[in-house]
């Protein structure tokens, strides 16, 4: 398949398998032939700190480095790590965002007041995004067996938006892959789910 360019940003803190999400998409990519090129983690890695990756997709592609604007697929695994993409954020964008709020760590300790998860979502839209998903990840990902696969659950809402340059069956092909045998059943249970329990777009 032909693909030109397709960016992607997964966005959320320490801890949620940030990477482990990146690498199932890069690893669709490679079993299709396709170009990509993948940033190194941007943030902090320890529990709770802001992070996120890049992921360039095709063959227009040689950085790896977003431009503003330019962005396909916004995986948003805390809403307010998602929010803070909003320069890369356009109408080309499609974001996923789960609906569990973590307040950062700096905001807790000063008492900053944080935003409710309706008070982001409204901010998202303003952004004037191509359609915003919603789902509530955590909970999902228990009925699946364990609220740690919740980023697979948002892997699944991803491959729901049929947004995604790749044929139906390869990111899940990727997840059984690149999971670990022992959470592999649970990942793929969770992936399902979450493929089958997106909100209607907004």
């Amino acid at each position: 398949m032909s693909v030109r360019e397709f960016n992607v940003i997964v966005a959320g803190v320490g801890g949620q398998g940030i990477l482990f999400t990146t690498n199932v998409i890069a690893r669709a990519a490679l079993k299709l032939g396709l170009n990509f090129a993948q940033s190194e983690v941007h943030g902090l890695s320890q529990r709770y700190g802001s992070i996120r990756t890049e992921l360039r997709i095709g063959s227009d592609v040689s950085s790896p480095l977003i431009l503003e604007g330019t962005l396909d697929l916004l995986i948003a695994l805390e809403p307010l790590e998602g929010l803070r993409q909003a320069p890369y954020i356009s109408e080309r964008t499609t974001v996923v965002m789960n609906n569990h709020v973590i307040p950062p760590v700096g905001a807790y300790l000063e008492r900053f007041p944080i935003p409710s998860f309706d008070e982001i979502l409204e901010l998202m839209k303003s952004l004037n995004p191509k359609q915003i998903m919603v789902l509530n990840a955590y909970d999902i990902a228990k009925k699946a067996g364990d609220y740690i696969v919740a980023n697979t659950v948002m892997l699944g809402a991803a491959q729901a938006t049929g947004v995604l340059p790749f044929p139906e069956g390869v990111l899940r092909e990727a997840l059984e892959e690149v999971s670990p045998s022992r959470y592999r059943d649970l990942n793929l249970r969770a992936f399902d789910l979450g493929r089958e329990s997106v909100s209607p777009p907004r």
